[in-house]
């Protein structure tokens, strides 16, 4: 409920419902901010599942079971300057490369616009996957890589590439045994990789502790309870619960991002945070869930 709280408290919450071609679907403006109205007062119940069971109904839009995925903020290896080891370019926006495509780009990019260069061009791909990550110099030293656009050509997953391939089992793909296929594979990574055409262009931030990837709504992303939703069906901001269907448990979640892999009506990317630990529980998350938008009763 703070998350919904803060959500609430941004104009953004509201002109997104509002403006959205799905709006009075999810709720009228006038009805929500009396609810988010109402959370002020959360103190009063015992506890907060009472408040929503008494001020919100859950709307599934679909009965197809659709898929719960994790994405994280990758931590990379990055130096100032190019050498035999630090090689891969991590590039700047600049519009001369829209519409280009990634083989494209990776063959023609200017050197000024060069951001940081980078050690790996397998965890570099994967960067671009995520949409933003952490880089760290050899003294330790760390910058905060943020997205800054990308080349507007459609994303691609090459895991299903791989998969009508016959290079990986339909069974056996998650992120590390993509990850571990391409590394075995340098002859062709490229090409593989390059099946992608999309290219996400960064911006150097300073970092802090504390901090963590903004989300499309403008807010920090909140590790194991913001997800990823299709913004063309939900607006962004919208508090929703998923359920597993494996075992038929609930979870509570706000959605406070989008992403171009995250398509349909039961989509879901969740994040889980930063680093090593992160990564392995995004990387192995593939559940079936229904996703219930929870939508304010109009009394």
């Amino acid at each position: 409920l703070q998350v919904l709280e803060s959500v609430c408290k941004t104009k953004k919450f509201f002109h997104n419902i509002k403006n959205h071609r799905s709006y009075k679907k999810f709720g009228d403006v006038k009805v929500w901010k009396k609810k988010c109205d109402y959370l002020q007062n959360i103190k009063t119940y015992k506890n907060p599942k009472d408040y929503l069971k008494e001020n919100f109904k859950l709307s599934l839009l679909s009965k197809t079971e659709g898929l719960l995925t994790g994405y994280y903020q990758p931590v990379i290896n990055v130096s100032r300057t190019k050498d035999n080891k630090f090689k891969y370019p991590i590039l700047k926006k600049n519009k001369i490369y829209n519409k280009k495509a990634r083989s494209f780009i990776e063959a023609n990019y200017n050197l000024e616009d060069v951001l940081i260069w980078t050690d790996d061009k397998v965890d570099l791909f994967f960067l671009h996957i995520q949409g933003s990550g952490i880089g760290e110099f050899p003294d330790m030293k760390q910058i905060k890589i943020s997205y800054d656009g990308n080349n507007s050509l459609n994303y691609s997953s090459i895991g299903k590439y791989l998969i009508k391939k016959n290079y990986i089992r339909p069974n056996n793909v998650n992120l590390f045994t993509i990850k571990s296929w391409l590394s075995k594979n340098s002859q062709i990574s490229n090409k593989i990789m390059n099946v992608n055409n999309r290219f996400i262009f960064f911006k150097e931030e300073s970092i802090k502790n504390s901090s963590m990837p903004i989300g499309a709504f403008g807010q920090p992303l909140i590790s194991n309870f913001t997800i990823a939703i299709d913004k063309n069906i939900y607006p962004i901001g919208l508090p929703f619960l998923f359920e597993k269907l494996e075992d038929s448990s609930f979870h509570p979640v706000v959605s406070l991002d989008t992403g171009s892999a995250i398509i349909g009506y039961n989509r879901a990317d969740l994040f889980f945070g930063r680093g090593k630990d992160a990564e392995e529980k995004a990387g192995l998350l593939k559940k079936k869930i229904y996703l219930y938008a929870l939508v304010p009763y109009t009394k």
